[in-house]
């Protein structure tokens, strides 16, 4: 395999669907969104991406079988929707520039012109100092003006969010533009945390409500405060750590100045 390449698995005819990107990245956001969205509606896989620049690794599977990493899109057919929603997700981004670059066009020339796609939704994280407990913001980058009314109306934040997008994210919508597809990144708040529940549940709310789907947030509020013990079980033990030093501090002195 010598340059990226996407098999596809079952052949469907599409209600003009929107495309939905959740892969690996800051805090695991869109990773966490597409892999909800997957199971709560048990999606069936449609094509599947490879790429020479993705890892040179294989994934070993439950039974004792392997496959390639890669990129899957899956369909979301709901009957509540007017259309269609390819989700695309998968264990890596491509790991090299020129990578990114091949395997990011490949995504929106698929969507446009084989699915026949024209609205894209990329989705990540945003790295920013906030205190864990508080609700994280969602930060939105269009592929032009005329995107921003309908989601300020969701409360994304337009205009605030500052540097780089990095990969497929940013990637995504700008190959999107310059193919005339409208798109939208959203960025959830993240403090750091390299699996954040709460920025992903942030993502997920304007997602959903853009939209028109209904789901339950139940498996990420687990997550969220499964997080939130952990990180109060770790400060309680370093506040006790912390104390013990003081207290040896006091029974022996230190002559280290």
């Amino acid at each position: 395999m010598l340059e990226t390449k996407i098999i596809i698995n079952r052949d469907i005819k599409l209600r003009n669907p929107i495309l939905v990107v959740g892969l690996p990245g800051i805090g695991n956001v869109g990773k966490l969104v597409a892999e909800h969205l997957k199971r709560e509606f048990k999606l069936q896989r449609i094509a599947t991406l490879y790429s020479p620049h993705f890892p040179h690794q294989v994934v070993m599977l439950k039974k004792g079988g392997i496959r390639l990493v890669g990129n899957r899109f899956y369909l979301l057919r709901d009957k509540s929707l007017k259309r269609d929603i390819v989700l695309l997700t998968g264990e890596t981004q491509a790991v090299t520039p020129e990578g990114q670059y091949e395997v990011n066009y490949k995504i929106v020339d698929f969507f446009k012109n084989k699915l026949g796609g024209d609205f894209v939704y990329t989705l990540g994280g945003y790295s920013i100092s906030r205190s864990v407990g508080e609700p994280p913001k969602v930060y939105g980058s269009v592929t032009g003006k005329e995107v921003i009314p309908q989601f300020e109306k969701s409360g994304v934040v337009f205009g605030k969010a500052r540097g780089m997008i990095l990969g497929s994210a940013g990637l995504i919508i700008a190959f999107a533009k310059l193919e005339k597809v409208r798109g939208i990144c959203l960025m959830g708040e993240t403090s750091f945390l390299d699996v954040d529940a709460a920025a992903a549940k942030a993502v997920l709310i304007v997602l959903a409500k853009n939209i028109g789907l209904e789901i339950s947030t139940k498996n990420l509020d687990k997550m969220i405060e499964k997080t939130a013990n952990t990180i109060k079980e770790l400060e309680k033990q370093a506040t006790g750590f912390v104390t013990q030093i003081g207290t040896e501090g006091e029974r022996h002195p230190s002559y280290i100045r």
